[in-house]
């Protein structure tokens, strides 16, 4: 039968075995989780990296779509309207010609409204 010095005896063994398992059962959960949180940081690197190279593809393949669009449609479209802009200030009479034209114009008005009443005077003396 055992005495008292030996269920002392057990009981620290006891205790020392539950201290010793309880330490190492917290190292190896502490492990784990600075594992895990390393796994978890990689995997959002990886996912970053990923997403960012993703856009770039993206934002790269919408500038050559733009360019290009730019270059099919925009630019030929101004070269017409330069063209016309061009043909229009080529085909328009200079200012000055024209304030001389109104000028010769109001002349001309005046100049029939004149000859106008003296053909009518004229028809009125017959």
């Amino acid at each position: 039968m055992l005495d008292e010095q030996d269920l002392q005896a057990i009981k620290e063994l006891i205790e020392a075995s539950e201290n010793r398992t309880l330490a190492r059962t917290e190292e190896l959960i502490a492990a784990s989780e600075n594992r895990t949180l390393a796994h978890t940081k990689e995997l959002i690197a990886a996912s970053e990296n990923r997403t960012l190279a993703h856009t770039k593809e993206l934002i790269a393949a919408s500038e050559n779509r733009t360019h290009a669009y730019i270059e099919g449609a925009v630019i030929p479209q101004l070269q017409i309207l330069a063209e016309g802009q061009q043909t229009l200030l080529e085909t328009l009479a200079p200012k000055s010609r024209v304030e001389a034209l109104e000028d010769e114009v109001v002349f001309i008005k005046s100049v029939m409204k004149a000859m106008s009443q003296e053909i009518a005077e004229l028809k009125k003396a017959q």
